[in-house]
């Protein structure tokens, strides 16, 4: 796995300090570390980390309350707790976390939960861009089909001549049948 910048958020300093020290070892650079739940709001938004691991329990926000807001700036997040009571996990669901570590944590748990968490938050970003895409691919199709439909109508001619019409007409033109299709929506409009 790639070295990932990870921001450390837990009131207890020794806890930060071992963390801290297992993801160094393993390549990690740890670029902020915080104690309450506000501080890593903070940092979080000033350093962009690639990762936050954070305690549930801290003073200021708790650390779900710090996820939901991670997550809004699209840093995955994984949660470590004392706490493994079905409240705490579902709270934990809800805000979506990449992975709930119980406390004692140790190295050989915590490196390939980071690992996990960081692979399964790449997918989403995939998912989410391919998302994106299809959504302006299907406005693009719907507005060429609706400039046709225009076209065949103002021209008594068929959708399909519309169509061959359109792409001819945007190439003298020097533009994108998409862009030639929007301008003829918008004048009927």
């Amino acid at each position: 796995m790639s070295e990932l910048s990870i921001l450390i958020a837990d009131d207890e300093a020794l806890i930060r300090l071992d963390i801290k020290e297992m993801l160094q070892g393993a390549g990690h650079i740890v670029c902020g570390e915080a104690n309450n739940g506000l501080k890593a709001v903070e940092l979080a938004k000033s350093l962009t980390p690639d990762l936050a691991i954070l305690d549930v329990m801290m003073p200021g926000l708790d650390g779900l309350e710090v996820a939901k807001i991670l997550h809004s700036m699209n840093i995955p997040v994984l949660l470590l707790t004392a706490y493994s009571q079905s409240k705490f996990i579902n709270r934990a669901e809800k805000v979506s976390v990449y992975g709930y570590l119980v406390k004692p944590i140790t190295e050989r748990d915590l490196l390939p939960a980071i690992q996990i968490a960081y692979a399964r938050w790449k997918e989403m970003q995939d998912v989410r861009s391919k998302l994106e895409t299809t959504q302006q691919e299907l406005q693009s199709q719907k507005l060429i089909s609706r400039a046709k439909a225009i076209l065949a109508s103002c021209e008594g001619i068929s959708e399909y001549e519309a169509h061959q019409l359109l792409i001819h007409r945007a190439m003298d033109l020097r533009i994108t049948a998409v862009k030639l299709a929007a301008q003829i929506v918008k004048k009927e409009a």
